[in-house]
């Protein structure tokens, strides 16, 4: 396992969307699961009201716990690991079958939420803002896409960067694609500028399952983020 300065032992937030970047749930479903095993909290939310459109992405009407009725808005949160009093807090019960262990699954900041239907810049500048106060120093961008390939295959993961420190030091390669993006590269594109080094890691998903989870597809995303970050899930 490649070590790095910048990526093993810093504060690292973890990236996925719903939508577009995130073939059979595999990128969103990875960030739930750590949300579920690591000492996190919500820490800061984006307002939707000028990046969705409700019409695409329409507020869910739900029952909380005391029974009342409550519209439930697409968004993006960003979860750190603090308590009310600053300090972290224990590590909350929980019936997943993941567990997470390490010298750094303190420092792990998640980033999950829908992907926005209009102002991207101005979406991507909010989110490296919260980065920066934050103290985030890497950023990896969790996605899957569909692809002619079988189920029967394990899961392949594609690793890259556009930052050559970290190429050099995970051995990673730069994408080499060209075509349509989603707010996954805009963000990417926004933290580099801003100096915040960020690897992004797509899982390829078998074209003819897309309208159902893939939780081999989310597994393998986990088990590559083993290799990025010293943490074991």
């Amino acid at each position: 396992m490649t070590t790095s300065d910048l990526f093993r032992g810093g504060r690292l937030l973890v990236v996925a969307f719903e939508g577009w970047n995130d073939a059979g749930e595999a990128a969103s479903g990875a960030v739930r699961s750590l949300k579920q095993v690591l000492d996190v909290m919500p820490i800061a939310d984006i307002d939707p009201e000028d990046y969705y459109d409700f019409q695409l992405n329409r507020p869910m009407i739900e029952l909380d716990e005391e029974g009342n009725r409550r519209l439930q808005w697409p968004s993006v949160t960003l979860f750190g690991p603090v308590g009310d009093d600053g300090m972290p807090r224990e590590r909350p019960s929980t019936d997943s079958p993941l567990d997470v262990s390490g010298d750094n699954h303190e420092n792990i900041y998640l980033l999950l939420g829908t992907e926005p239907s209009r102002g991207w810049k101005t979406f991507a500048s909010e989110t490296i803002d919260q980065a920066l106060a934050a103290d985030i120093t890497g950023i990896i961008l969790l996605g899957a896409l569909l692809a002619d390939v079988p189920h029967t295959r394990p899961i392949a993961v594609h690793a890259s960067s556009e930052n050559p420190d970290v190429r050099d030091e995970l051995g990673l390669e730069r994408s080499t694609y060209e075509g349509p993006v989603g707010i996954l590269s805009v963000i990417a594109s926004a933290a580099e500028e801003a100096g915040i080094p960020t690897v992004s890691l797509w899982a390829s998903v078998p074209h003819y399952v897309h309208n159902a989870p893939s939780p081999k597809a989310t597994l393998a995303l986990l088990d590559r983020l083993e290799e990025l970050v010293d943490v074991v899930i």
